[in-house]
């Protein structure tokens, strides 16, 4: 919507204009009135209007005046004046002074005003978009180029310098929109802020929120703080999807936007705490080296527990690692490092076992590990104590070890019953009693299982469409697997996080 404001002395005249039109119908937001131009002065400076119509004799300060003053601060406003007929020689000048248009104020009627309105709504919609692409051309250049080290002129970034960086990283692309559409869509549902949307990885964006002139920095810290909170709802309605917004800093010149951008990229993989929405804006301090030194000895008592094969005892050690000392750390390097470690004890169990498709489980680990937060991480570790403990467990017989890791290789294949019997150099029949006994469950239903599992691991990491998830699980139609995983998790494909 479109902004509005009206300054006219005359009260009468004023709320009438103010009645004439239905005004959220029409898409523009009607703003308090002013009675002159000084009131009207402060009414744009905190309202920030799109259009402005105006009487131009008005006491304390006439309406040129005010837009005189306006337009040292935002030469973007638009005008029309309200005159009368002996007024029309002001008009005539205020026209020359750049106003866009008038209207004799005793003559306007509804489709009058709405054709006024509508012809500036059309010149503001042209100039934001060539203001928008020259902006993100330039800005582009830059963060490709030089990572905003180079000085540019201001006039290639209007009033992008006056702005506040905003890194954003989404949770899931499940619902993903071209870069065009999300901006039409933003722009649309957060019409009252002014600011830029650059994708620059496919999870990851770039904003600059235009910041108000006036504005206290407290005002300026409560401003950004609502608009992310506006911005993050969109997100969740409209795509279903959390986000982690970092605030890298207030840019006041084109020099600014290296440090800025790489402040936020710092703060960024902050979100791998959180499970959902967040806004980062500081690094935590560095971690305690007690905590380091307990972070080294819990991992030593869980390697000791893994050559052991104790799975439940190091099930536990592990949630109590993630949920409290990495959770409380909020350091990704110390994350990264005991990752790495845990990783280790779990490949060497692995070789130990002769579990041929261990790697490609650990190097899941690795790839996700930035892209989720530490909680998925935590259970992709429980996965891999399932599929160990699965290899290892004494009330497993030699057969049943055997079609665990040969199912676990070839689940998302058009695996069969016959086919692992044969294998087995079994009967069918026997090889489903045997599994029923062992295992606790039906063959279809373990094939299930693991491709459930490998669902839910896929959709947590959101870079695939349900249908490639389907395919790639072993589904032919994604209707078919839409109704599977409802009837194991409760919850549909889209609804699950």
């Amino acid at each position: 919507m479109y902004k509005v404001l009206i300054v006219e002395d005359m009260d009468i005249t004023r709320e009438d204009i103010m009645a004439l039109i239905d005004w959220e119908k029409y898409g523009f937001q009607l703003l308090p009135g002013a009675r002159n131009g000084k009131i009207g002065l402060e009414y744009a400076a905190r309202y920030r209007p799109d259009i402005i119509l105006t009487d131009i004799k008005m006491p304390v300060m006439t309406g040129l005046d005010m837009i005189t003053e306006i337009r040292k601060t935002d030469a973007q406003v638009k005008v029309i004046l309200l005159t009368a007929y002996e007024e029309f020689e002001l008009a005539k000048k205020a026209l020359e002074m750049g106003v866009q248009s008038y209207v004799l104020k005793y003559e306007i009627d509804e489709e009058m005003l709405l054709e006024e309105l509508n012809k500036l709504a059309e010149v503001i919609r042209r100039e934001r978009s060539i203001e928008m692409l020259t902006i993100r051309h330039n800005l582009e250049r830059i963060l490709r180029d030089t990572d905003g080290e180079i000085y540019v002129e201001e006039r290639y970034f209007q009033w992008i310098v006056k702005s506040v960086l905003l890194d954003v990283w989404q949770s899931s692309v499940r619902n993903e929109m071209s870069e065009e559409n999300l901006m039409d869509m933003l722009g649309e549902e957060l019409s009252e802020y002014r600011f830029v949307f650059l994708r620059i990885k496919p999870r990851e964006y770039l904003i600059f929120l235009k910041m108000p002139r006036i504005y206290s920095e407290l005002e300026r810290r409560q401003y950004v703080r609502e608009f992310i909170a506006a911005f993050q709802e969109v997100f969740k309605r409209m795509l279903n999807t959390g986000t982690a917004v970092a605030i890298g800093g207030y840019i006041g010149s084109s020099r600014d936007l290296g440090p800025c951008r790489r402040r936020a990229a710092d703060y960024l993989p902050q979100h791998i705490f959180y499970k959902g929405s967040c806004v980062l804006e500081e690094k935590p301090e560095d971690t305690a080296a007690d905590r380091a030194d307990r972070i080294a000895k819990r991992l030593k008592e869980i390697q000791q527990e893994i050559r052991s094969s104790e799975y439940e005892r190091v099930r536990t050690m592990i949630r109590e690692l993630f949920d409290r000392e990495l959770a409380e750390s909020r350091d990704v390097t110390l994350v990264q490092k005991t990752v790495t470690k845990l990783a280790h004890y779990f490949q060497e169990k692995g070789y130990e076992v002769r579990l041929a498709v261990f790697d490609d489980y650990l190097n899941r680990v690795f790839v996700n590990l930035l892209e989720d937060n530490i909680y998925h991480t935590e259970e992709r570790f429980e996965y891999l104590l399932e599929i160990l403990n699965e290899c290892t467990d004494r009330q497993f017989g030699r057969k049943i070890r055997d079609a665990l890791a040969y199912l676990r290789e070839h689940y998302a294949e058009d695996v069969g019953l016959n086919e692992v019997a044969q294998l087995l150099d079994v009967t069918p029949i026997y090889l489903s009693h045997l599994f029923k006994k062992e295992v606790g469950m039906t063959f279809s239903a373990y094939v299930t299982k693991l491709r459930i599992d490998r669902a839910k691991e896929l959709l947590r990491r959101g870079d695939k469409k349900i249908y490639e998830i389907s395919e790639m699980v072993g589904y032919q139609t994604v209707q078919y697997f839409s109704k599977v995983f409802k009837r194991e998790t409760n919850k549909t494909p889209k609804e699950f996080e």
